[in-house]
């Protein structure tokens, strides 16, 4: 029997692990794979490029309702799964199967919120990040495809080298990593709002009606996105994509948190605060960013309790309530997750509209709350883009639903939990079985909720 724990550990890093002889291992495999993928990659899957810089187009067109788009860092995993781990650093370790998918934030968001929004057509799931033009850039763009996410916003950079990761999925279920971030260090604001500018089209009377939310990580390991120039992005962002009737969602998630160097690590954050509606982040990084200056924490709130976490990480989220984040998203690891929406009625505010289409515009002011993680009772478990699924899952119901369901701050961290139990679940996590997002809340309207996982079990 498998358990699920939304992961807070471990997260990608910048530098490579000292262990010489599996590097060696894995940069051979990676280059016998490539090589063998390339060998059976079709015309299909190919794009000509005529500029340095142009976007993507794809076939998908434009529906009825709002979307939502995922922008940031990206790379092509390579998944090695079932691999052993003895503990030695010399040791030659075993692996089942090696399968390639695409990672990173911008990937792992937007396949799987298309593949939990197949049956809304109308409500399409936009990717923004930076490729070369290589083979595994072409590749990603086939999964972004297969998933069912609009390519036509993806940034194509002719002297860029797409990102690439080799990722041993142990068979505990955990995970390591080694990435080369390659064009993701030289991705900038102008070009990621430059991207953004094409979301309407040339007539923004005639092309898709205004995105519900704009997800975007992971600032960390975006050397030009950080700070300052995180906020203004952000900014910019909202002002393009927002307006009276119709108020965009920005939510943003945090991964390559440096903890050797805690001054910088909030200093590529802390300016940009203000301009975020929700922060995904997990335990380890909270204490990196901790601030000694907050104040007390809040009480907790609804169906919640503060129980799970120490006094220090409480008064951390405190403070980035304090410094304008309207809603923190804490995983847990095990213990699951943890949601804690500001005290500031106004900061709330900022966000209804007209139509009211954010469900989290009307939440209560200062309430706190424990969402469990549920557990798998079939099948492997694959923790890839766990994280990212919680994130996605909870952005999408914060910014969803507004009249359809009752979506508070407790349901709303159930349906994140239940979109990354699904997205671990080797038997559903590339789309097979997995069930569409209106069915995930309907199981929380009825009960019909999953085993919640023992963590004295883990």
């Amino acid at each position: 029997m498998s358990s699920f724990a939304i992961p807070s550990v471990p997260r990608y890093e910048k530098q490579f692990s000292p262990r010489h002889n599996q590097l060696m291992l894995l940069v051979s495999i990676v280059k016998s794979s490539i090589t063998a993928a390339a060998a059976v990659t079709t015309s299909s899957s190919l794009h000509s490029h005529n500029a340095a810089r142009s976007p993507i187009t794809d076939n998908m067109s434009s529906g009825g309702g709002g979307g939502i788009i995922c922008a940031g860092l990206s790379c092509l995993d390579l998944q090695l799964v079932g691999c052993t781990q003895s503990g030695s650093d010399e040791a030659i370790e075993r692996y089942d199967e090696a399968i390639h998918c695409a990672g990173g934030s911008a990937s792992m968001t937007a396949t799987t919120l298309a593949l939990l929004m197949k049956t809304q057509p109308q409500e399409e799931v936009h990717v923004i990040t930076k490729i070369g033009p290589d083979f595994a850039g072409n590749t990603m763009l086939e999964f972004y495809r297969r998933a069912g996410a609009s390519t036509r916003l993806v940034l194509s950079d002719e002297s860029a080298r797409t990102s690439m990761a080799v990722l041993p999925i142990f068979q505990t279920g955990k995970r390591a990593c080694f990435v080369n971030l390659a064009c993701n260090d030289g991705f900038t604001s102008d070009e990621m709002l430059h991207q953004v500018d094409q979301y309407f089209g040339n007539d923004s009377s005639s092309g898709p009606p205004p995105p519900r939310a704009f997800l975007f990580g992971y600032p960390h390991l975006m050397p030009k996105m950080q700070g300052d120039a995180l906020k203004s992005m952000l900014r910019n962002v909202r002002a393009k994509l927002s307006s009276e009737e119709n108020k965009v969602l920005i939510a943003v998630d945090l991964n390559g948190v440096d903890g050797s160097d805690p001054a910088v690590a909030k200093s590529a954050l802390i300016p940009a605060l203000s301009e975020i509606d929700v922060l995904h982040l997990n335990e380890d990084e909270a204490m990196v960013l901790s601030s000694s200056s907050s104040s007390p924490a809040a009480p907790s709130g609804e169906n919640g309790s503060n129980s799970l976490l120490n006094s220090e990480l409480l008064s951390q989220i405190s403070s980035f309530h304090e410094q304008g984040c309207a809603v923190v998203l804490l995983s847990l690891g095990s213990k699951g997750a943890f949601v804690s929406v500001t005290p500031d009625e106004k900061r709330l505010q900022q966000l209804s509209s007209s139509q009211c289409n954010i469900a989290m515009s009307q939440w209560d002011a200062g309430t706190q709350v424990h969402v469990p993680a549920f557990k798998i009772d079939h099948g492997g478990v694959n923790t890839n883009g766990a994280g990212d699924a919680l994130f996605a899952g909870f952005s999408l119901a914060a910014s969803s639903w507004g009249s359809k369901w009752k979506v508070c701050p407790l349901n709303a961290g159930t349906f994140a939990s239940l979109v990354a139990w699904q997205r671990v679940d080797s038997k559903t996590r590339d789309g097979d079985g997995m069930r569409s997002a209106d069915a995930l809340m309907g199981m929380i309207v009825d009960q019909k909720l999953p085993t919640i996982l023992d963590v004295n079990l883990v």
